[in-house]
């Protein structure tokens, strides 16, 4: 018999089996642990990025696209954005509806929104922007994280404040994604830069979302008098020209009317019936500042995108109310922009007729109805920047398509100051239209209470005194800056000494529009 020793020391192969059988099984478990239980289903190919992940500065994603990356380009456009509109006295804006396609398109119809804000720069210190989402699909409203968003302007401090308020609804959530590529609202942030002084922002877009809910949100804010509301929408998309016009023009009606907008009148349609809902309960009234569409910038007629822009704000707009001058202005300003080519089309035919001893007449069936309203109009030719040619109208007693082509024709020929052009050097001429406003008579007591109330560089002036006549455009500030200088230059015009002087002369003011065929 083996006694235990031998026993033992001859199973001693089987344990050092056993023992390096239970190694390696453990060894199998530690490794396939490590590379299939650890492992996730998805694949690296499929990231994105979480909101945790994101930038806490919110970086530009369209400047370069949507509008100039080079912020000396685009403070320059903006500039001249803004100072295409005229300037007009208003009650404060609390809504503010503007477009959001790229700035070549539409940035002039957001300037006529802007424009309303600078006279508050200083007392709108927080601006809520709500806008559609264009890339990500939201349920409701979504808030960023962003601490700032960036242009190449600087950077817009968020409101967390306000963030922190609305998160607490069901309805409002952070959602980076939706924000990181989204051009609706980036777009509205350097007209505010170039127009506010120093402000907050709340940047929200939404998807599916109800404009009841979204208004009964925002309201408390609304009522804060250093909040300003953004909605940013454009109009119909694709139609062609004629059949655009007629939606969008339907369009601003309902919203004149407060009646809730079709998804399909606006890319943004939740956010101006939201815009609607706030007016009703805040008795706001809102005011169509300019409408077109992408046909009038491209020349593409057949497949156009809408845009406008209107102001909300407690009362009615007091436009309606200004000086019969100041209305005209602006009738005059929206009757150009959406008149200038077939305007100066007019005035060029006529030039090219003129100089080969032709007239022009426009006929009803090349040019737009409205052109053949009566208006008064006075045509300027300029060679080299010196005076050519300058014929008008003082009364609108004709269609203002045939004024402006007879007026480029005498400005041609008939100038007694010049001879007739010639058509060599047609080339070399560049032209204004001048559309004139009505008059408005100045009383006055002396000569010194005449020049009080001459505003330079606005008014044109008419002088008259029994058969004597002479009339200055706007224009004529630019050479004859002094007010005593400039009136009496009228009165040499007017066949009158520079010192004339009579309780019996009569003087009137007036202003105009220009269009010119090049800067």
């Amino acid at each position: 018999m083996f006694n235990k020793f031998e026993f033992e020391r001859s199973n001693l192969p089987k344990y050092v089996f056993i023992a390096i059988l239970i190694i390696a099984i453990v060894a199998l478990n530690i490794y396939f642990v490590k590379t299939y239980i650890s492992s996730n289903n998805e694949t690296i190919t499929n990231y994105t990025l979480r909101d945790e992940d994101m930038n806490p500065i919110r970086e530009a994603a369209v400047a370069g696209l949507f509008y100039p990356a080079d912020v000396y380009q685009l403070q320059k456009d903006i500039d001249n954005y803004l100072a295409m509109v005229p300037p007009s006295l208003n009650k404060r804006p609390h809504i503010l509806i503007v477009p959001h396609a790229g700035y070549l398109y539409s940035a002039q119809v957001a300037a006529h929104a802007y424009q309303k804000i600078l006279p508050f720069k200083k007392q709108i210190k927080k601006v809520l922007l709500l806008g559609p989402s264009h890339r990500v699909l939201v349920n409701g409203v979504a808030l960023s994280s962003a601490k700032n968003f960036k242009t190449p302007l600087g950077n817009i401090p968020v409101n967390q404040n306000i963030n922190k308020e609305l998160i607490s609804h069901a309805s409002f959530t952070y959602n980076d994604k939706a924000h990181h590529d989204e051009h609706a609202l980036e777009v509205q942030l350097p007209f505010l830069q170039k127009t506010l002084s120093k402000f907050s922002i709340v940047p929200m877009v939404y998807g599916h979302a109800e404009p009841q809910k979204i208004a009964d949100i925002l309201a408390p804010y609304i009522s804060q008098n250093d909040t300003l509301l953004i909605i940013s929408a454009d109009l119909s998309h694709y139609l062609d020209y004629d059949t655009a016009t007629k939606v969008d023009t339907q369009t601003a009606s309902m919203v004149a009317q407060n009646q809730p907008l079709e998804e399909h009148r606006s890319c943004g349609a939740t956010g101006i019936n939201t815009a609607m809902l706030l007016a009703r309960k805040f008795g706001f009234k809102p005011q169509l500042l300019d409408i077109t569409n992408s046909g009038n910038v491209t020349g593409d007629m057949n497949s156009v995108v809408g845009y406008a822009a209107w102001m909300f704000s407690q009362q009615p707009a007091e436009e309606k109310n200004l000086p019969i001058l100041e209305q005209e202005v602006e009738n005059l300003t929206f009757f150009a922009k959406h008149n200038k080519a077939d305007l100066l089309k007019i005035v060029t035919q006529s030039l090219e007729r003129a100089v080969i001893g032709k007239n022009f007449t426009p006929e009803r069936k090349d040019y737009p109805d409205v052109i053949f309203n009566k208006g008064a109009s006075f045509v300027t030719l300029t060679q080299n920047g010196n005076l050519r040619g300058c014929i008008g109208s003082l009364l609108p007693n004709r269609a203002i398509a045939l004024d402006i082509a007879d007026n480029a024709r005498q400005a041609a020929l008939a100038d007694s100051r010049f001879q007739p052009l010639t058509p060599n050097e047609l080339k070399n001429i560049n032209f204004t239209i001048s559309l004139l406003t009505g008059y408005e008579r100045i009383y006055y007591t002396d000569e010194d209470n005449l020049l009080s109330q001459i505003n330079p560089n606005i008014d044109g002036l008419v002088i008259r005194d029994g058969n004597r006549q002479g009339l200055f455009l706007p224009s004529v500030w630019k050479q004859v800056p002094d007010k005593k200088e400039f009136i009496s230059s009228l009165k040499i015009k007017a066949g009158l000494s520079p010192s004339y002087w009579s309780k019996d002369m009569k003087i009137y003011r007036f202003r105009t529009v220009e269009i010119k065929n090049a800067n």
